[in-house]
C-alpha cells in the first residue's frame, strides 16, 4: 500500500510540461490593452479549438503569464500553472470529456509579466522574447513610443497562452485599444477602427487563413504609410511620420520584387502586404511574418544612401517578401524543415540581385557572406544536417547558418544538378501543389523527383540529411602527344565522424570547370580519385575548376604566374578572376619577386580596374593594388589614384580617396575640399578624414562647416568628428562635446563610430586627449539610465565609457554590480565589459 501511495504521489508530482501536446488550434482571438509604465500586456485570448485523442484536459503553452481566469461556455475552469515557462505547462481542466474534432471555446483573461529587454552585448539590435517596450529616456529622448513582438521560435507564449507546436496552424483576429496618434499592426487585414472617445482607439485585424503561431505578430506605434497597388496586392510600408519622403526612396523597388516573385513561383500574391520599420530590431531580423514583416528602422534611407547601399537592404526585404510564399503559403511541419522557408528566402534575395545588377553582384556579395557564415559555423564547431532527426537545441537550430546560408547555396546547387528549365518547372510544381499546406522536404524533393521523372535521393541525402564538407585537391596534366588535359581530382575530406550525423564520405554532382573561357560541366563521382579528360589540340593557358564556385567545397588547386594572369584576364567567372588576382597580389608582395614580374603583375590589375567590368571587381582590383603598391606612393600611383577619384564614383572613389589621404600630402586639399560636395556620403566621410591627414590650415574650418551640411541620420557630422579627429586641432574640443551632450539630432543607433555619431564623438574627444571631459556628461546620463532601467541606454552609456579609457570609470562597475547583483545573465554581461575596460586601461 505505502509502494503504490509512493507511485501515485511521484506522478502528481510530475511537472506538466512532460506531458505531449494534445489540443489543435483553429482559431486564436486576442483581444489586448497596454500598460507602458509596467510594461506589460493585458490580454483576453478567446481559443477555439479540439482535442486530439478524448479527454477532459488539454495543455497550453505560456511564459511567464498570470493567468486570472479560464472559462468556458461561462464557467470557470480549474487548471495548473506555475507561472513558468517551461513547454505544455498550463494545464486546463475541461468542465468534461470532449471527444476529437468536438470544437469548444476557452475564454483566459491574463497580463503579461516577461520584459523583453535589450541584449546588453547587441546594443545594435536583438530579438528577445515576448512584447518590447520603448519610450522617450533621458539617454534617448529620441526614442519612439512603440511595441514590438518577437516570437519566432517558440517565444510567443511570453505575451498571449498558445500552442507553440509548429503543425498547430490557426487562423487569428487580433484587437487593441490603442493611445492616439499610436496604431497598431498585426496579421492580416484591417477589418475596422474604432474611436472609442476618450482619446483611444481600437484596431481589429483579421487573418481568416490559417498559419504557425510563431509567426504571430504585432507593432503598436506612431507609423505613416507609403502605398501602392501591385495587380490583385495592396503593398503597404509604415514608416516614421517624419520620414517618409526616405521611406518612398527607400522601397521604390518593391512592386519589381513582387512581381519577379510572382514570375518565378507562376503563383499569385492575393493578401495585403504590410511591413513596418521598429527600433532596436536586429540586421537582417527574420524572413518575414505573416502577411507581415518587421524591419530593423535602419532599413529606411534617403534617395542618395540608399543608392549605395541597394545590395544591403533590398535583400532584407526581398527575404521577408519571399517568406510570403516560402514559410507562409507553403509551411514546414515541422522545425527540422524550417530550411524550406529560410533557404528559400536567402535564395530569392540573391537571385534578385542577379536580375537587378547581373550575376557578379550576386558572386561577389551574396556569395562570399553566405558562404563565410557556413564556414564560421564549421569552424566554430556547430555541425549538423540542413535537416536533422530530431532538433536539440531549438533556438540554436533556428539562428545558425545550416537553414539559412547553407541552404541556399544547396538550392543553387539542385539548380544546376537539374538545369534551368526543369529547376524553375519544380518550383512552380512545388508551389502550386503546396499552396495553403503544411510541407515537409520529402514534399519538396517529391515535387523535384516528379518534374525530373529521375531520383535525387543521392543529393538530399548527400547536402540535406547527412553531413559532411568536401575539400578537393585538384592537378592537372597536359599530354601533347595525345592532345588532351587529364584533370585529377582527389577528395581528401577528414573521413573520421565525431558527431551521431550520418556522414558522407565521397560526394557526388556536377562541377563547372572552365578551360581556357570554355565551360565544360563535369560528373563528379562518390569516390576518393576522378580523372576528367579533355581533348585539346594545344595545351591550356589555364584552369578555373569550380565554375561560379558553385559546388560547396574548398578546393586545393595550384597554377603558374602566367596561368593566374591569363585567368584574370579572360575568365568569364568573376570569381575566378577575383582568386587569379588575389594569387597574383602574393607573388608580388614575395620578398622573392622579380621587379620586372611585379611591375607587370601591378599593370594587369590596373588594367582590370580600368575595364569596364562590373563595379565591385573593379573596387576589389583597387583594394589589391592597395596590398601591392610600397608605400610611400610614387608619382606614377598617386597620379593613378587622383585619376581614379575624378573618374569614379561612390565606393571606389571614396576609397581612391582614403588611400590618397594616406599619403598625408596637402597638395591634394582642393581635391578633398572639392570631394566634401559630393552626392555619396561615403566619399564625402573619405573626403574629410584624408582632408584632416593634410593638416592644411584650410581644413578646420571646411571640416567645421559639414555640420551645416544636410545629410541623412548626421553622417556629414560623423564625417567631420573623423576628420577632426585625423586634424587633432584642439579648437573642435567644444563642437566634439557639445555632439557628445546633443541627445536631439537624428541618428542611426549602431553603437559603432562609422555609423552613430556619439561613438564618432567620443573617439575623436580621445584622439585630441581631452577624454575626461566627456566623463561627467556620460556618467551623470548613465546614473538616470540605472534609475530608468533601460539595458539599451545603459549599456549604450557602459560602451561609451569605456571608449573613453579614463581611470575614474572603474567607479561605474561598482554601480553596476550592485544593480544587477540579482540577475546573473545581465551581470555576466557587466563583468564582460569591466574586463573589456581593464584591459584596456592596462595597455
Amino acid at each position: 500500500m505505502k509502494l503504490i501511495h509512493f507511485l501515485i504521489a511521484l506522478i502528481l508530482a510530475v511537472p506538466t510540461y512532460l506531458f505531449s501536446q494534445n489540443f489543435d488550434t483553429q482559431h486564436t482571438a486576442l483581444s489586448l490593452e497596454f500598460d507602458w509604465k509596467k510594461k506589460q500586456a493585458f490580454g483576453l485570448a478567446e481559443i477555439t479549438g479540439s482535442v486530439l485523442e478524448r479527454s477532459d484536459k488539454i495543455y497550453l503553452d505560456a511564459g511567464k503569464l498570470h493567468i486570472q481566469t479560464i472559462k468556458l461556455n461561462g464557467k470557470n475552469l480549474k487548471f495548473n500553472y506555475d507561472g513558468g515557462d517551461a513547454d505544455n505547462n498550463l494545464e486546463i481542466f475541461l468542465d468534461r470529456q470532449y471527444a476529437p474534432n468536438e470544437f469548444f471555446t476557452m475564454v483566459i483573461a491574463y497580463r503579461t509579466t516577461h520584459e523583453n529587454r535589450a541584449d546588453p552585448y547587441a546594443i545594435s539590435g536583438s530579438f528577445g522574447a515576448g512584447l518590447r517596450f520603448f519610450e522617450p529616456t533621458s539617454t534617448t529622448p529620441q526614442k519612439r513610443k512603440q511595441i514590438w513582438s518577437s516570437g519566432e521560435p517558440t517565444n510567443n507564449k511570453y505575451w498571449f497562452p498558445c500552442n507553440e507546436e509548429l503543425w498547430d496552424i490557426h487562423s487569428t483576429n487580433i484587437s487593441a485599444r490603442i493611445e492616439k496618434p499610436l496604431m497598431l499592426l498585426a496579421n492580416g487585414n484591417l477589418e475596422k477602427v474604432v474611436d472609442n472617445g476618450d482619446d483611444t482607439r481600437t484596431f481589429r485585424y483579421t487573418s481568416p487563413v490559417p498559419f504557425p503561431n510563431y509567426l504571430v505578430a504585432i507593432v503598436v506605434g506612431e507609423f505613416e504609410e507609403v502605398a501602392f497597388q501591385n495587380k490583385r496586392t495592396s503593398v503597404r510600408t509604415f514608416g516614421y511620420p517624419e520620414e517618409k519622403a526616405a521611406t518612398q526612396a527607400t522601397v521604390e523597388w518593391l512592386p519589381d520584387m513582387l512581381d519577379f516573385l510572382e514570375t518565378k513561383t507562376e503563383f499569385p500574391y492575393t493578401s495585403d502586404y504590410k511591413q513596418v520599420v521598429v527600433q532596436d530590431y536586429p540586421f537582417p531580423g527574420l524572413v518575414g511574418q505573416h502577411s507581415f514583416a518587421l524591419l530593423s528602422d535602419n532599413y529606411v534611407d534617403d534617395f542618395g544612401v540608399h543608392q549605395d547601399f541597394k545590395y544591403l537592404w533590398d535583400g532584407v526585404a526581398m527575404q521577408a517578401l519571399a517568406n510570403q510564399w516560402f514559410g507562409n503559403l507553403i509551411m514546414p511541419k515541422e522545425w527540422e524543415d524550417l530550411w524550406l522557408n529560410n533557404a528559400f528566402a536567402y535564395y530569392f534575395a540573391g537571385l534578385y540581385t542577379s536580375k537587378c545588377f547581373t550575376e557578379d553582384e550576386y558572386l561577389t556579395y551574396y556569395h562570399p557572406f553566405e558562404k563565410s557564415n557556413v564556414e564560421f559555423d564549421r569552424g566554430s564547431g556547430v555541425i549538423h544536417p540542413i535537416v536533422p532527426k530530431k532538433v536539440t537545441d531549438l533556438q540554436g537550430f533556428c539562428m545558425d547558418s545550416y537553414s539559412k546560408f547553407r541552404g541556399a547555396l544547396v538550392l543553387r546547387m539542385l539548380a544546376f544538378e537539374m538545369g534551368e528549365e526543369n529547376w524553375w518547372n519544380a518550383i512552380q510544381h512545388y508551389v502550386g501543389t503546396n499552396a495553403g499546406k503544411q510541407v515537409t522536404t520529402k514534399d519538396f524533393q517529391t515535387a523535384v523527383e516528379f518534374v525530373s521523372d529521375e531520383s535525387y535521393q543521392w543529393f538530399f541525402d548527400q547536402w540535406i540529411y547527412k553531413i559532411g564538407s568536401p575539400q578537393f585537391e585538384v592537378t592537372k596534366t597536359y599530354l601533347p602527344n595525345e592532345q588532351k588535359l587529364i584533370l585529377r581530382v582527389q577528395q581528401i575530406q577528414p573521413q573520421e565522424n565525431t558527431t551521431d550525423y550520418e556522414m558522407v564520405n565521397f560526394f557526388q554532382g556536377k562541377i563547372g570547370v572552365e578551360i581556357d573561357g570554355k565551360i565544360e560541366t563535369i560528373n563528379l563521382r562518390p569516390q576518393e580519385v576522378n580523372t576528367f579528360t579533355f581533348s585539346m589540340v594545344d595545351a591550356q593557358k589555364w584552369v578555373n575548376f569550380n565554375v561560379h564556385d558553385n559546388f560547396l567545397c574548398e578546393t586545393h588547386f595550384e597554377q603558374t604566374t602566367s596561368e593566374y594572369m591569363a585567368q584574370m584576364q579572360n575568365s568569364v567567372d568573376v570569381l575566378a578572376k577575383q582568386n587569379a588576382m588575389n594569387e597574383l597580389v602574393i607573388t608580388a608582395k614575395d620578398s622573392l619577386c622579380e621587379p620586372e614580374l611585379k611591375q607587370q603583375i601591378i599593370a594587369a590589375i590596373q588594367s582590370e580596374f580600368q575595364s569596364t567590368h562590373f563595379w565591385r571587381y573593379r573596387w576589389f582590383a583597387l583594394g589589391s593594388l592597395r596590398k601591392i603598391w610600397e608605400f610611400p606612393y610614387s608619382e606614377a600611383t598617386k597620379s593613378f589614384l587622383v585619376a581614379a577619384v575624378s573618374n569614379e564614383k561612390s565606393w571606389i572613389k571614396g576609397t581612391a580617396i582614403n588611400m590618397l589621404g594616406n599619403t598625408r600630402d596637402s597638395s591634394y586639399t582642393s581635391l578633398y575640399l572639392q570631394a566634401l560636395t559630393d552626392e555619396s556620403d561615403r566619399v564625402i566621410n573619405a573626403a574629410a578624414i584624408a582632408l584632416g591627414k593634410t593638416k592644411s590650415s584650410l581644413a578646420f574650418e571646411a571640416l567645421m562647416n559639414l555640420e551645416n551640411q544636410p545629410s541623412w541620420k548626421n553622417q556629414n557630422r560623423i564625417s567631420a568628428l573623423n576628420g577632426l579627429q585625423e586634424l587633432g586641432d584642439e579648437r573642435a574640443v567644444p563642437y566634439v562635446l557639445e555632439c557628445i551632450r546633443d541627445q536631439h539630432s537624428p541618428r542611426w543607433y549602431l553603437a559603432t563610430p562609422t555609423w552613430d555619431y556619439p561613438y564618432a564623438a567620443v573617439n575623436t574627444l580621445v584622439a585630441l586627449g581631452k577624454a575626461e571631459l566627456a566623463y561627467p556628461i556620460l556618467h551623470e546620463r548613465l546614473i538616470k539610465s540605472l534609475k530608468e532601467d533601460d539595458l539599451n541606454d545603459i549599456f549604450q552609456n557602459v560602451q561609451l565609457i569605456d571608449l573613453l579609457t579614463v581611470p575614474q570609470a572603474s567607479e561605474i562597475y561598482v554601480r553596476l554590480k550592485k544593480k544587477f547583483k540579482e540577475e546573473p545573465t545581465i551581470l555576466e554581461a557587466v563583468n564582460f565589459y569591466e574586463s573589456q575596460y581593464l584591459e584596456n586601461i592596462n595597455n
